[in-house]
């Protein structure tokens, strides 16, 4: 059976190819991760030894004035009180309104967590202590048999809670098995608290839940954020060429570039206490609070203004009443306004109600208008925007304690869709500005070659017009010339020897100079390319032979002048005309044995120049006998924006034909 060609089916091939490269990213990321989990692992799990999951603890609170850096080492029988039995997850009320502090009540309250560790079989494998959420605004320190194990070393209200824990127990040499865990969490009295489960054992056991849960709610959020940010960089440069481009003016769609920017820049410092924390903050926690707080109002209108764009229809009062809030909320809570009321950070809670609201009724109105105008992309926006919204719910349940504090706040998982769902919005209307730029591109090349073929077929007219035109203009010189030159000379010739009153010797005269005449005639139709030395050349020919007949001698003292481009069979026959009578005048009346001919230029003129060493002539007295030649070569002169001049003496005479380089339009 022969073989078949790939080459014969290349659809085929093309989707063989992206469905094997899919295959290979696919074991390739299944082999990272693998290798990942394989490498974090460690020992095999000790079947001997379960993990711990501790569900139970005992809680003791007393009350403080400030904060207070954590005990190095707990006594045995510190601290001291009526510690009380609770369940974990456990949870401290938080007030939703808090008030001023009162110098006579505690400002800060330290929450003990004790939990006893039963007696187990050693282990040959490290264990660990796993805290998947503790949330306070405050500071935490973990002892284990009164040993410190941990304490949080940022700012004290914005310190990296959501970060888990992960507390190594005994790699330290000859350390013994933990039998007390003890927490000791400092905060403030009105924002409560809470300390989800805690897990014990190896890293083979218990590595994975920490490892997830890190991914999750710290790591996704910290790429995505970054990711985010990026690009709204490569958007900021688009919309900054396009304004370049356009002359500093904003073109129509090139905002949303801007607004993407804004946005990215915006969820960039939202999601900031998503993963920060666990070092110092370069900013206050006041600041810290307020521009965490803050940033979801700014999104929220930055995202309002994007869906206005996309969907394009106004209104204004929401629009006001967006930007009021933001910029009401934001002036309200600054914290050079802390002694007159709580900051950002205490009135969470309560701004965050505020702000549900103003969300869903921005969404909403968003939906509406986008479901209206029938766009796709502003109602998946909104769309999202709103379900931002119902996790909004979620995350203030989850804030101030009223759901489970082992879930994870969702609003970092909103900011990761909306990545994507801004990411395609713009990648849509990135790839639609290129094609409608290749369409019109492709639309300016077909009207160009349109018109291109119109002015062809334009100028083909033209030239056939022209060239009639010109034929025509040729035939009227050709029978002018004909009629006054060779005709006259013929009719006259025949009038005189009709009447007999010439000798055979002036009929050849007669005849020699209508033969002349056509002979010049004919040379103004040769093509001269507008080359005075070509013409004078053509007629050093004509006049060549007759002059040796004769016995004079022709010296031809030319030198380069410029081209005449007016010089055209009209203006050439002139030339010539007045040239063949300076000769003929010479051959008849001066008895000369020399002629040179001289050319020269300069001052926007050319000079030819005709001068024979025969008797002169008084030129006056034949100027004004009305002589007909003389009148003849100054006339045609004229014609062509030219003079003669006649200089004579006994030595000789001299014309000079001046001709001008560029010919005035009134000549």
């Amino acid at each position: 059976m022969p073989a078949i060609s790939p080459r014969g089916r290349p659809g085929l091939e093309r989707r063989n190819g992206r469905h094997t490269l899919l295959a290979q990213i696919a074991l390739l990321l299944a082999l990272a991760a693998l290798a990942s989990f394989s490498s974090a692992a460690g020992p095999r799990p000790d079947q001997a030894v379960q993990p711990l999951h501790f569900t139970e603890a005992e809680l003791l609170a007393v009350p403080g004035h400030g904060f207070s850096a954590p005990p190095y080492a707990l006594d045995p029988l510190t601290p001291q009180g009526a510690w009380e039995a609770v369940t974990l997850p456990h949870v401290l009320p938080r007030q939703l309104i808090p008030g001023n502090d009162d110098a006579q009540e505690p400002q800060t309250v330290v929450t003990w967590y004790r939990v006893q560790v039963p007696a187990r079989p050693a282990s040959p494998n490290p264990q660990y202590f796993y805290i998947p959420r503790w949330k306070s605004d405050g500071q935490i320190a973990v002892y284990g048999d009164g040993r410190l194990l941990y304490q949080s070393h940022a700012n004290l209200l914005w310190n990296g809670s959501n970060h888990p824990l992960w507390i190594a127990l005994d790699e330290t040499a000859g350390v013994p098995p933990v039998q007390t865990l003890v927490l000791r969490i400092e905060r403030l009295r009105a924002t409560g608290g809470a300390i989800s489960s805690m897990w014990l054992g190896s890293e083979a056991d218990i590595g994975w839940r920490y490892r997830v849960r890190d991914a999750l709610q710290v790591q996704l959020p910290l790429m995505t954020s970054a990711a985010f940010l990026a690009v709204g960089m490569f958007a900021l440069s688009v919309w900054l060429r396009q304004r370049r481009s356009s002359g500093g003016a904003s073109p129509a769609g090139a905002s949303l570039y801007l607004l993407f920017f804004i946005i990215s820049v915006v969820s960039y410092i939202r999601c900031l206490h998503y993963y920060v924390g666990l070092q110092r903050l370069p900013v206050s926690d006041e600041w810290f609070g307020w521009f965490t707080v803050n940033s979801l109002f700014w999104l929220i209108a930055a995202a309002h203004f994007f869906i206005v764009r996309l969907h394009r229809h106004q209104q204004p009062w929401l629009d006001r009443s967006v930007l009021l809030l933001a910029a009401a909320v934001g002036t309200l809570t600054l914290p050079v306004f802390a002694s007159a009321w709580p900051g950002a950070t205490m009135l969470a809670p309560l701004i965050y109600l505020f702000l549900l609201v103003m969300g869903t009724v921005t969404f909403g109105c968003g939906m509406l208008n986008a479901w209206r105008a029938r766009s796709r992309d502003a109602i998946l926006l909104a769309g999202w925007s709103l379900l931002g919204m119902v996790m909004g719910v979620y995350d203030w349940l989850l804030q101030n304690n009223h759901v489970s504090v082992e879930g994870s706040f969702l609003g970092s998982y909103a900011n990761v869709g909306a990545f994507f769902i801004f990411v395609y919005i713009m990648f849509q209307r990135y790839t639609r500005a290129i094609e409608e730029a290749l369409q019109v591109n492709a639309g300016l090349e077909q009207r160009l070659q349109a018109r291109e073929a119109e002015l062809n077929r334009s100028h083909a007219l033209l030239r056939e017009v022209e060239q009639r035109q010109m034929l025509s203009q040729e035939r009227q010189r050709l029978m002018q010339d004909m009629h006054d030159g060779l005709g006259s000379s013929l009719v006259s010739a025949l009038r005189v020897v009709e009447g007999g009153r010439l000798e055979d010797i002036q009929v050849a005269e007669v005849l020699k100079s209508c033969i002349d005449d056509l002979k010049l005639a004919i040379d103004s139709m040769e093509p001269v390319e507008a080359d005075l030395l070509l013409l004078l050349a053509t007629l050093r020919f004509r006049l060549g032979s007759r002059l040796e007949s004769t016995g004079i001698t022709l010296r031809w003292e030319i030198s380069d002048v410029p081209t005449l481009d007016w010089l055209d069979p009209r203006n050439a026959l002139h030339i010539l005309r007045i040239l063949q009578e300076a000769f003929a005048n010479i051959l008849k009346h001066a008895h000369a044995t020399e002629i040179r001919v001289t050319t020269a230029a300069g001052d926007g003129w050319v000079c030819v120049g005709i001068i024979d060493n025969g008797k002169g002539f008084a030129v006056e007295e034949a100027l004004g006998k009305g002589g007909k030649g003389l009148s003849n070569q100054r006339r045609r002169a004229q014609a062509i924006g030219g003079d003669v001049a006649f200089e004579s003496s006994a030595a000789g005479t001299r014309l000079t034909l001046r001709l001008p380089v560029q010919r005035p339009v009134a000549a």
